[in-house]
């Protein structure tokens, strides 16, 4: 349980610009929980940061039953986008959490 994050349903991109003031972003990436509300289909995300036209980090597919931890290098990186991609499968019940979210800036 995080207290704070952002959630989004796939495929999305949220863009930050940092404007070359970071060092450090951390979070923790999964499936929210409220998918097992709704039923078994569903429920597989893909987590990318990219930076600077480069991936940062890639959680490769994540499942409702998996989290993956983040702690990416930004330094030097002016436009930040965090990409959630439906993981082949459609978008259906992909309800994806970049979940306690920070950047060291």
């Amino acid at each position: 349980m995080h207290g704070t994050g952002l959630g989004v349903a796939s495929p999305s991109t949220v863009r930050y610009y940092l404007g070359d003031h970071c060092t450090r972003l951390g979070t923790t990436v999964g499936i929210d929980d409220a998918v097992r509300n709704v039923g078994p289909e569903g429920g597989t995300s893909t987590f990318q940061v990219i930076g600077g036209g480069r991936v940062l980090f890639d959680s490769e597919v994540v499942t409702r039953d998996a989290v993956r931890q983040a702690d990416v290098d930004v330094t030097g990186v002016r436009v930040l986008d965090l990409v959630v991609g439906d993981a082949g499968d459609g978008g259906y019940n992909d309800r994806a959490d970049w979940a306690g979210l920070t950047a060291t800036c």
